[in-house]
């Protein structure tokens, strides 16, 4: 088989993620640099939270009937599952025996495990339960709804999830198991339980201005602002692609994880895994370090990580050669499992449009944070290949490469 036949291209694409349900809409608004982050009240802690959130999912119809009383989670990778499958003409013209789906999440369907647990209390659990409250039900609607029979799995690898999830997605098709991969992330992360643990481990920002909560890269950058939300590409050969007429988007071209031994922070000072991360997805690319035109950086805001990422960027990219750098997490919220997912859609529509989003919220650059990071207006993209990083807590590390078709 030729090196053009074994590309992986992304024919489709979905989103839903501060409050936008496009992945026009979610480019526009990063490009705005205003952040959409409003005050979430939450039973069991003391203040208001800074979240962005995403839309209401929209799931009228029929076919979409079991899906109504599963968790947000499952909810919102549906409707962007839905979005790239329509993009990508899947149903029209392929045999969807062979159509897969890998969706990522931290935390999954925790808010309806809790409600059944609140209903096991009052002896009057659903017999929906049992089914609705896992995990796995997030990448199983998808399939069950569309009637997809390839290989389908729920992956959880902390806030590098949806990374990961597409990794394995091009593998899959690469191996011939699939003839297309749906894959992604969700995340319904504005649950009592899941706020008031990332408060007691001290990650969430604040700031009086619920817009500036998250300020990556800024020397006063306190903490990390909570987001919500899925989205999903579709993913094919590219030569199944171009006999079928499918939009080629763009080229998912490298691919990597690992973990870092850094205990439950997830990094090491020097950024050692990341390093190691971007250097397999770089391999994997066949591109080096100065064809990457653009960095959508993990970028979260907290003191540790943003550091360790811009020595980690430093030490694949050089000192004199950076390319330019982006957190665009003050605009989404950090999503966690489905960030990396978000996260490629963004950096995809950046390199179509050849417009790379700034870093809302950064005043002053913080000289541990040394790169060349967009600030105020919207850089033009110089070179067809951009670098998307996820990190996440027990050392996960994730980087994907995509490139112009």
């Amino acid at each position: 088989m030729s090196q053009a036949a074994d590309q992986i291209v992304v024919t489709g694409m979905g989103v839903l993620a501060a409050g936008r349900a496009t992945p026009a809409g979610l480019l526009e608004a990063t490009l705005s640099g205003r952040s959409p982050a409003q005050w979430v009240t939450l039973p069991g802690l003391a203040k208001p939270l800074a979240a962005s959130v995403a839309p209401e999912p929209e799931l009228a119809g029929s076919e979409f009937r079991h899906s109504r009383r599963l968790d947000r989670c499952a909810q919102l990778g549906l409707a962007a599952a839905r979005q790239a499958i329509a993009q990508a003409g899947v149903l029209a013209n392929v045999d969807l025996r062979n159509v897969g789906v890998m969706l990522g999440t931290s935390r999954g369907t925790l808010g309806r495990t809790l409600a059944a647990a609140s209903d096991g209390d009052l002896g009057a659990v659903s017999p929906t339960a049992a089914a609705d409250s896992t995990p796995s039900s997030i990448s199983g609607i998808v399939s069950q709804v569309f009637g997809f029979g390839g290989p389908n799995a729920t992956v959880s690898a902390t806030c590098a999830s949806a990374a990961v999830a597409i990794g394995l997605g091009a593998s899959t098709l690469l191996s011939g198991e699939a003839d297309v991969m749906v894959v992604g992330g969700a995340e319904a992360s504005l649950v009592p339980l899941l706020a008031g643990q990332l408060q007691a481990a001290g990650v969430l920002g604040w700031h009086k201005e619920q817009a500036l909560t998250c300020r990556p890269f800024d020397v006063e950058r306190n903490g990390l602002m909570v987001g919500e939300g899925a989205a999903c590409v579709v993913l094919e050969r590219r030569s199944a692609a171009e006999r079928r007429g499918a939009p080629l988007l763009a080229r998912l071209s490298g691919w990597a994880s690992g973990i870092d031994a850094g205990g439950r922070t997830g990094v090491t000072n020097n950024g050692e895994g990341l390093v190691r991360v971007i250097g397999r997805a770089l391999k994997v690319a066949r591109l080096e370090p100065d064809e990457i035109g653009y960095v959508n950086a993990h970028g979260t805001g907290t003191r540790l990580n943003d550091a360790v990422e811009a020595r980690a960027l430093n030490r694949v990219f050089g000192g004199t050669n950076k390319p330019p750098v982006s957190s665009t997490k003050p605009i989404t919220g950090h999503c966690l499992g489905a960030t990396a997912a978000i996260e490629a859609v963004i950096t995809i529509e950046a390199l179509r449009n050849r417009c790379l989003p700034p870093t809302a919220n950064l005043n002053q650059l913080d000289s541990d944070c040394d790169l060349d990071v967009i600030v105020g207006q919207p850089r033009t993209l110089s070179a067809g290949a951009a670098l998307s990083n996820s990190l996440g807590f027990w050392g996960w590390q994730a980087a994907l490469v995509f490139e112009t078709v």
